[in-house]
């Protein structure tokens, strides 16, 4: 627990060091603001924009900040460094899902005050967001294993993004997108907090999303051990 509460410090900090990244997030933010007052005129329900945005917020900070920051430390040899120094690959990537998930936390939870949904669905808004970026988060480290530099994850995370997030933006358009979107690891999530502020979660439907959610994390998790054992943490 020492080592990995040393980590996270240091890669909360480096978070904040690398300007592209940090932007990035901060995008989200800004398209819930822009679309919730300067676009106030079109009539944009906190239903429709909280899940318009945190979409777009799950599959851009999921993704790119495990990747772009994976990448980083193997190309300044960081990694080497820290394995060097007894620290285990599981400790590493454990910072770095906690150092996600806090910060997609806080960009989750401005994004849900800006929507303008009710306050006491709080709590489990941000169970339903934690555990439904889980797996995005870990395909995101797989990005970063694959990648050989922050130039190469770049090149990577933009295809990643598209997929998890084109099947939400066209989701409702007909029945065989609808079944697409339901399977990928962002939809369900999203199906997961619509069914929040409808008063459904406990239905029968929401219990799939929940299925297909932790499917996806039993997957994704298969996928980071494999690349791991097969590229480790060095180029």
């Amino acid at each position: 627990m020492r080592k990995i509460r040393i980590l996270f410090k240091k890669d909360f900090i480096d978070f904040f060091k690398n300007m592209a990244v940090f932007v990035s997030c901060i995008i989200p933010i800004a398209f819930a603001v822009i679309y919730k007052y300067i676009l106030a005129d079109f009539g944009i329900g906190a239903l429709y924009l909280i899940n318009m945005i945190l979409g777009l917020n799950l599959a851009m900070i999921s993704v790119m900040i495990p990747a772009t920051t994976i990448a980083e430390e193997k190309e300044k040899f960081t990694m080497r460094t820290l394995m060097l120094s007894n620290v285990s690959g599981v400790e590493i990537f454990t910072a770095k899902i906690l150092v996600t998930s806090v910060i997609m936390l806080i960009s989750n939870t401005v994004i849900f005050f800006i929507s303008g949904v009710d306050a006491k669905l709080l709590p489990m808004f941000i169970v339903i967001t934690v555990i439904g970026g889980i797996p995005l988060i870990l395909l995101g480290g797989s990005v970063g294993i694959l990648a050989r530099d922050q130039m190469n994850a770049g090149v990577y995370e933009v295809p990643v993004m598209m997929l998890f997030l084109l099947p939400s933006v066209f989701n409702g358009l007909n029945k065989t997108v609808d079944a697409v979107a339901a399977f990928t690891p962002c939809q369900p999530t999203l199906d997961l907090v619509y069914a929040l502020q409808k008063g459904t979660l406990l239905s029968s439907d929401s219990l799939i999303r929940a299925a297909t959610v932790l499917g996806w994390i039993v997957i994704a998790s298969i996928i980071l051990m494999v690349l791991y054992r097969k590229r480790g943490t060095d180029n």
